[in-house]
């Protein structure tokens, strides 16, 4: 362990937040909340309650992943797509306030995930590597010359927003950050759950489409098949731009790999170079801790 031996790891999902301690390795004192994310305030207030919790005073850090965009030299949550009410929160200083003798680290979420598999998960065996979060929205991140790349203000490899949907055969959708076709609007859980929609005329969870998928509804087969082939579209793009070969896909969407891989697989080899076949994707299910881990993992990188 470094110079902090019990380290507070806090994951601010767009649904949830989770937090745990980390200490020789492990994580203990789990929680999860509803993230109060109806205004900067609540979302400050949310956090310092938890880290202001009896079981956490031990704890001499904090590393926290939020969604971006964020200005991590001033430790600013920009806005987030999936929180649209927060906007310019000046998270680090409001809790550096509070908390003074904290050690506080900020980054995105999808970057906290990837040092979690980096140093805890499917990255441990591997070189360089990407990670794809698979959840209410898509994050990434990105090990690259065996470092996380963080890029202008923490905002490398924000795939999740890479512009698929206008090349495939399916109405291009408004994406959360204001754009159109982005990867986030086909593979997220949100996006599962708007094809199946448009495919069925049927509302239903990512969840429930997975069940309806595993008994053999067309329609939910479909709904999966177009997130696979969107997901093989954006890492064929991210293996020529960066020669990358090595790619997670975590999350609870994650879970659904039966029928996200074919397409991926299929689709990305159509628009790579025959040298690059041999790619890898892993799956991981189980690995739910992986953003509460990759927080508090800011302070091993």
């Amino acid at each position: 362990m470094p110079a902090h031996e019990k380290i507070l790891g806090i994951d601010i999902g767009a649904t949830s937040v989770k937090y745990a301690m980390l200490a020789n390795g492990s994580l203990s004192r789990r929680g999860s909340a509803k993230v109060a994310a109806d205004s900067n305030g609540s979302l400050i207030a949310q956090l310092s309650g938890i880290i202001a919790a009896p079981q956490f005073t031990d704890c001499t850090a904090v590393g926290i992943g939020s969604p971006g965009p964020l200005d991590l030299d001033h430790g600013i949550i920009l806005s987030s797509a999936n929180m649209p009410q927060i906007q310019n929160c000046e998270l680090l200083a409001e809790l550096k306030k509070q908390f003074p003798s904290k050690a506080f680290s900020l980054d995105n979420d999808a970057n906290a995930a990837t040092l979690g598999e980096k140093y805890f998960g499917a990255g441990k065996a591997l070189g360089d590597f990407c990670v794809f979060t698979l959840g209410t929205g898509v994050g990434g991140g990105c090990i690259f010359g065996g470092r996380l790349q963080r890029g202008r203000n923490g905002n490398f490899f924000e795939v999740g927003h890479v512009p698929v949907g206008l090349t495939m055969d399916l109405s291009a959708r408004r994406c959360g950050c204001g754009n159109m076709g982005c990867l986030e609007t086909l593979s997220s859980a949100t996006g599962i759950t708007a094809s199946y929609l448009e495919f069925s005329g049927k509302q239903r969870t990512a969840a429930e489409i997975a069940g309806e998928a595993r008994a053999g509804d067309a329609a939910a087969v479909k709904a999966y098949a177009i997130a696979g082939q969107a997901l093989g579209l954006a890492a064929a793009t991210i293996t020529q731009l960066m020669n990358l070969t090595d790619f997670i896909f975590t999350g609870g969407v994650a879970a659904a790999e039966t029928w996200l891989r074919p397409e991926l697989e299929r689709t990305y080899r159509a628009h790579t170079f025959a040298l690059f076949h041999n790619a890898q994707f892993i799956f991981t299910q189980g690995d739910e801790d992986a953003g509460i881990l990759g927080a508090a993992a800011l302070f091993l990188e």
